[in-house]
């Protein structure tokens, strides 16, 4: 299959673009014959194919990629569609046409391309795995298949917009204090770069002896500025076998595990993974999944390692015939409070109501600890960041204050 991009006449004489993926040019036209359109012009799409081969060399990194938000409005405005009974093909052409990102735009055109041709939704949407993941896929089939489609994307459309307002919310907590700390880095950097110099220069014509916080930190200012290009290096290096490191099962398991463990956004963090493992199992078996292969999607949107084998593991011994709640007892990584709920749902028969609750709960938990943070915070990175910068600037004052002693008696009284 190739995209090709083409120029089409409406019978209302109107001039339209799009693109289509097919395996040849006449399969391209023959679609659009049978559209009823005047074909004016069709290309294989080079651009998109280019994109294409550089997503793959880059680790299936692809520009105009979809974000949670992007889907979460296309999956409301998809149910709408379904709603309100309006042909799917051309409901989806319309979504595909008001679509700001242009990667969505196109899959969402081939997916009705797709559909037109006679497959299933859940099939078109399955040859988009960047757009749409294994578990949308599967709840569309879900409901495909109980003919209540409208319904799934209705609980997936609210699915996908309290995930993205939990990212969101942990996205803000965190930026404003590594904000701040690169500033203080920067401006550390210009210090020892631009001013303490200057100073070093002055003293130096004194011939006078410094006190030792200033020499320290000239000896330092001087060490970065004359290895500038092995720091550079040596910083770059570091990044780059961090990220490769994270990307292995351990490295990233190791990650995951130090995230919700460290001081301050540790809670907020687990907090947030326990919001979404249970918004995500409790939409899943809600909408008629079997409890395994609910886990299976479970621990592949859960986001963090750490609680996906702990899923895994729970999914081995409820396979083996233990109680829900008690194999995810016997994880050791899921908060007692969870727990409790689950088993409550497990034995009235609405796990998939309790889970909803214990997700709007950890929503809550969230929104409270963000606001928490943001008031602790700020005054602890205003003192840290006047410490860092004030220890730079007491150590380049500090020999003026005796300066004149020195120039009484010809050195430094300390």
């Amino acid at each position: 299959m190739a995209d090709f991009a083409y120029v089409v006449k409406s019978r209302a004489g109107e001039e339209l673009t799009g693109h289509a993926s097919a395996a040849t040019v006449d399969e391209v036209v023959d679609q659009l014959h049978s559209r009823g359109f005047v074909v004016l012009h069709v290309a294989e799409d080079r651009l998109a194919r280019r994109g294409l081969s550089m997503a793959g060399k880059f680790g299936g990194l692809s520009i105009g990629g979809t974000g949670t938000r992007e889907i979460a409005l296309f999956t409301r405005q998809l149910s709408t569609v379904v709603e309100t009974g309006i042909p799917l093909v051309r409901g989806l052409r319309g979504l595909a046409a008001d679509a700001t990102n242009k990667g969505l735009s196109r899959s969402v055109g081939d997916i009705a391309t797709r559909v037109e041709r006679g497959q299933s939704l859940s099939d078109a949407m399955g040859a988009h795995p960047k757009s749409f993941n294994k578990m949308y896929i599967s709840m569309i089939r879900a409901g495909e298949r109980a003919g209540t489609l409208d319904q799934i994307l209705e609980e997936l459309a609210v699915y996908l917009e309290k995930v993205d307002a939990i990212k969101t919310k942990v996205r803000a907590a965190m930026s404003y204090p590594i904000f701040v700390l690169i500033f203080a880095f920067l401006a550390t950097l210009f210090l020892l770069f631009k001013i303490v110099p200057t100073f070093e220069d002055i003293y130096s014509d004194l011939g006078q002896k410094l006190p030792a916080l200033t020499l320290g930190i000239i000896q330092v200012s001087r060490a970065i500025r004359d290895n500038m290009l092995i720091s550079a290096g040596i910083f770059v290096t570091a990044v780059i076998l961090f990220t490769a490191w994270v990307r292995t099962p351990p490295g990233r398991y190791a990650f995951h595990t130090f995230l919700i463990r460290m001081p301050i956004f540790g809670p907020v963090i687990r907090k947030a993974v326990m919001s979404r493992f249970a918004r995500t199992l409790g939409i899943l078996i809600g909408s008629g999944l079997p409890i395994l292969d609910s886990l299976e999607l479970v621990k592949g949107a859960s986001g963090n390692a750490v609680i996906a084998r702990a899923v895994d593991q729970a999914k081995g011994r409820i396979s083996q015939g233990q109680g829900i709640t008690s194999a995810f007892r016997s994880t050791g990584k899921f908060p007692e409070m969870v727990l409790q709920l689950m088993s409550t749902g497990e034995e009235s028969g609405e796990l998939d109501a309790m889970l909803l609750k214990t997700s709007d709960f950890y929503d809550r938990q969230v929104e409270a600890a963000v606001q928490g943070l943001t008031s602790l915070i700020e005054p602890v990175l205003i003192v840290l960041v006047g410490i860092m910068v004030g220890i730079i600037v007491v150590a380049m004052f500090l020999p003026i204050f005796y300066l004149g002693d020195a120039i009484m008696k010809g050195g430094y009284n300390y």
